[in-house]
C-alpha cells in the first residue's frame, strides 16, 4: 500500500522534530539553556535556522517541549508513590529517592536550576501539571496525619511545598557537586530535616 504524501512529509516533520529535541537537550545539558543558541540547534541537526523556526517559534517553546514529559514522569512518579508499599515516610522518602535521580530533576540540573522561570508563556500548563504534583503529595501527607504520623495542625499546602523544595537543585549543587557529598548522604540528610518538621 502506498502512503500518502501528507502522511510522509507529516512523518518526516516529526523525525525532524525529534532530531532537534535531541540536539536542544544534549546543547543544553552540557552548556545550559542560557549559553544554548539556536543557531547552534540548528547547525547541530543539520538544518536551516528558518526551518528549525518552523517547529519552534522560541527558544523557550523547544526548552518546554524537553521539560514537559520530564514534569509528567515526574507526576507518575507521584502517582505510584500513592501506591507504594510503605508507610507515609517511606512514600516520600521512595518518591524523594526515585525523583533525585529523575529526568525532569536531572535536567534542570545540568541545563538550568531556574529553567522554570523562563516559562511565561507555558505557565498554566505548568500550573496545572504541578497543581496535580501537590494535589498527589497531599493524599500521602493525609495518610501520614490519619495515621497520627504527621502533624495534623500544619497545612497540606505548606507541607507539600516544602517537600518539593527539596529538590531545590542549588543546594544540590552546593553539597553534591561541590562539598562532594554523596548523593545517598544528600537525600537522606534533607529527608530527616523534612520529616523530621512534620512529625507528630
Amino acid at each position: 500500500m502506498v502512503q500518502s504524501k501528507g502522511t510522509l512529509k507529516e512523518r518526516q516533520r516529526q523525525e525532524r522534530e525529534q532530531y532537534i529535541l535531541q540536539a536542544a537537550e544534549q546543547i543544553m545539558l552540557e552548556k545550559g539553556y542560557h549559553h544554548t543558541s539556536m543557531d547552534e540547534i540548528a547547525e547541530q541537526v543539520g538544518i536551516a535556522k528558518g526551518t528549525l523556526y518552523l517547529h519552534f517559534a522560541r527558544k523557550e517553546e523547544l526548552a518546554y517541549a524537553l521539560v514537559e514529559p520530564k514534569l509528567n514522569m515526574f507526576l507518575e512518579s507521584v502517582q505510584h508513590a500513592q501506591t507504594y508499599n510503605g508507610t507515609a515516610q517511606e512514600k516520600l522518602i521512595y518518591l524523594l529517592e526515585k525523583e533525585m535521580s529523575g529526568a525532569f530533576f536531572q535536567f534542570m540540573l545540568r541545563s538550568d536550576p531556574d529553567l522554570t522561570s523562563v516559562f511565561k508563556a507555558q505557565q498554566q500548563q505548568i500550573d496545572v501539571l504541578i497543581g496535580q504534583v501537590f494535589a498527589g503529595i497531599g493524599k500521602i501527607l493525609d495518610e501520614g496525619k490519619e495515621a497520627g504520623i504527621f502533624d495534623r495542625d500544619l497545612p497540606n499546602e505548606m507541607m507539600a511545598f516544602q517537600f518539593i523544595n527539596m529538590f531545590d537543585p542549588h543546594l544540590y549543587l552546593k553539597m553534591v557537586e561541590q562539598q562532594q557529598m554523596s548523593k545517598e548522604t544528600f537525600i537522606r540528610h534533607i529527608a530527616k530535616v523534612y520529616l523530621r518538621g512534620i512529625e507528630q
